[in-house]
């Protein structure tokens, strides 16, 4: 699935989702399911390794970090190594449930400039996911 079908995806959740401000954590989920299903492939990692991300566990070798970027770079959060605060920030305004939305972006205030300086886009992109991973008490990660 390409960046302009997950971009379609997000766009319908929110269109469903418009007047209950913010789309459940079930949705969430299962929007992950479909860009893991892009990301896990291209870098092999399991179901089993997938799923350690959200308990926060991260491992520390290349193919674990490039997901994470894969996962940042097709839900519009870094592009080519860089933290897209800006638009990542409306994202979570708009779609985060309620009560994840300070928690997180609280954290993204904390986190932003966390990949500044790092050339490596996997470095980056795993540099920040610890970053918020540690300042978000429940933090999501697809």
């Amino acid at each position: 699935m390409g960046l302009i079908s997950i971009t379609s995806l997000m766009v319908l959740l929110i269109g469903i989702n418009i007047t209950n401000a913010g789309v459940t954590l079930e949705q969430m989920q299962k929007a992950g399911e479909l860009i893991r299903g892009i990301c896990q492939p291209k870098f092999k990692i399991s179901d089993e390794q997938a799923a350690q991300y959200g308990q926060g566990i991260f491992p520390e070798d290349k193919n674990s970090k490039c997901y994470v970027n894969c996962i940042f770079e097709n839900t519009q959060t870094m592009k080519r190594g860089k933290f897209q605060f800006d638009s990542a920030k409306k994202q979570a305004e708009i779609m985060l449930p309620e009560d994840m939305k300070e928690q997180t972006l609280k954290a993204m205030g904390i986190c932003k400039d966390a990949a500044i300086g790092i050339k490596d886009p996997c470095e980056g992109s795993f540099t920040l996911l610890k970053c918020l991973h540690g300042n978000h008490e429940n933090f999501f990660f697809p």
